[in-house]
């Protein structure tokens, strides 16, 4: 390196030429010509290395080379694994001749293994939207969630929603949610190709899509575009928001306690990122308010419907979990909603039960106001039936109920007065029903009536009469109305004749 210095500075600075350089320095013409020419001073082969053991197998690595780009891309080798093979045909070469080689068939078949991008410039009410598997754990035991992400690209805003799957309902519920958070609508989304979305792929750009997504995007007005099938990256956004959130969200895994819990989690993060994070030198939420979004004037509210058959027991089976319904619509046939994290029961365009979405499977939820009137019918059975055990009801109910049976003198009467008793919990609550019942157990009053005898005098009587609030005072418009208090001696005048009271 040194000497080719010298040469380029004896030949530029010095003014010398290439005779004189060589005789001066004892070097070949041509050295000096190499040094002239090559600035940077790199080492250059004029010819290729002989390779004596790739040479047998440049045939085979070709077609490895070959098949491996045609292959899916779930399907790909690496070069690792390519070497791994080939050495168990008879290769002796190193892993970096086999290598070399590659390159070389690359080259030579316009194999381009790394691929070039574009810097776009993002566009104002814009966003970007995913999912994301995350973990949190139950008992030590992983319990996987999926987050709904969006980002939007020019704000940098970020919302986040947990999930127990990635079905329409959710999809649309987390899209629905982003808008809220956000307070307007983004004018254009991109998506990847998730099924709630997409039916078919078709070439380029081209979609299918399902036509429960095209109400939800009709009624929002949003232009949809979608990513090519694995090119994650026309995404870029969206996908390091997912990464984000399984980093340092749910790293090291939270306690599963329920998706309410984890989702105001959630909800507390966005909004803290919101305030705090800056973008050019402002914060993200001052960023929000110059977003170009569509109004949001309406929420759509979708549930996924399936029919379901009542059966003898009072319960509907829905993604093998079961629910209970009043008796009355035993053998039925209803049409169950399927909200995000609820579940409606109707029959006739009429709501007859209400539950809390199950996750996971062979769950149930029993009602016990839906099995009263059938425990009324059938008393003997009251003390087995699975959902009295299930009720937690307080001690007091349990001794209540024994002395009703005991004073009355017959079990089955002494359950369905009982029953009676539990159906007023419905109304006015299991704590206030408990109350009353100490007190009459005190008493010795042991009767359904005694208990609404209470509950009426608690609830319909009051002690004192209340004041007439001021707002009702003005709208009498008494303000005018004056009073003056006459002397007591003015009642004497009733005593006068003509005022006198014949007794």
């Amino acid at each position: 390196m040194a000497q080719y210095n010298y040469i380029r500075f004896l030949f530029f600075n010095q003014k010398k030429s290439k005779r004189a350089i060589a005789s001066e320095l004892g070097i070949h013409r041509d050295t000096v010509t190499r040094a002239i020419a090559n600035p940077e001073q790199k080492y250059r082969l004029s010819t290729d290395r002989p390779q004596p053991v790739n040479g047998d197998f440049k045939k085979r690595i070709n077609i490895m080379v070959k098949e491996n780009h045609e292959a899916p891309k779930g399907q790909k080798l690496t070069k690792l694994r390519m070497y791994e093979l080939i050495c168990e045909e008879g290769y002796s070469g190193t892993y970096s001749s086999f290598t070399y080689q590659c390159r070389k068939e690359e080259e030579e078949l316009h194999i381009h293994q790394q691929e070039a991008y574009l810097k776009l410039v993002p566009i104002s009410g814009s966003l970007q939207v995913d999912f994301g598997e995350v973990y949190s754990k139950r008992n030590g035991v992983p319990v996987k969630k999926h987050a709904f992400c969006a980002k939007l690209c020019s704000g940098k805003g970020e919302f986040v929603k947990a999930y127990p799957r990635e079905q329409t309902e959710f999809f649309f519920d987390g899209l629905s949610s982003a808008f809220k958070f956000f307070g307007g609508i983004p004018k254009k989304i991109i998506f990847d190709n998730l099924k709630p979305a997409v039916k078919t792929v078709l070439k380029e750009q081209d979609r299918i899509l399902q036509q429960e997504f095209l109400k939800i995007q009709s009624f929002y007005s949003f232009e949809a575009e979608f990513c090519g099938p694995g090119k994650g990256n026309e995404k870029g956004l969206v996908e390091n928001l997912v990464k984000y959130v399984q980093n340092n969200y749910f790293l090291p895994r939270p306690e599963f306690i329920s998706f309410e819990d984890t989702n105001q989690m959630l909800l507390k993060k966005c909004l803290h990122r919101l305030r705090t994070r800056k973008h050019l030198g402002e914060t993200w939420e001052k960023r929000l308010l110059a977003e170009d979004f569509l109004p949001l004037t309406e929420i759509y509210e979708y549930a996924r419907l399936k029919d379901v058959k009542v059966s003898s027991y009072q319960l509907v089976h829905i993604d093998t979990n079961r629910y209970s319904v009043p008796t009355e619509y035993v053998g039925k046939r209803l049409q169950a909603r399927l909200y995000p994290f609820e579940i409606r029961l109707v029959y006739n365009d009429k709501v007859v039960a209400v539950h809390d979405r199950l996750f996971g499977k062979n769950k149930e939820i029993l009602n016990p106001y839906h099995f009263l009137s059938l425990l009324w019918k059938k008393a003997r059975g009251y003390d087995q039936a699975k959902v009295i055990q299930d009720w937690k009801l307080p001690e007091i109910y349990t001794e209540y109920h024994r002395l009703i049976q005991a004073h009355l003198g017959s079990k089955s009467k002494g359950t369905r007065e009982f029953i009676d008793i539990l159906r007023l919990t419905e109304e006015y609550s299991v704590p206030t029903i408990a109350r009353i019942l100490k007190e009459l157990d005190q008493k010795n009053r042991y009767s359904y009536q005694d208990v609404l005898s209470v509950l009426r005098y608690q609830t319909q009587c009051t002690s004192g009469t209340q004041y007439l609030a001021d707002d009702i005072l003005k709208k009498l418009n008494i303000d005018h109305i004056h009073t003056t208090h006459l002397p007591l001696s003015e009642y004497d005048s009733l005593l006068v004749k003509g005022g006198e009271i014949n007794g």
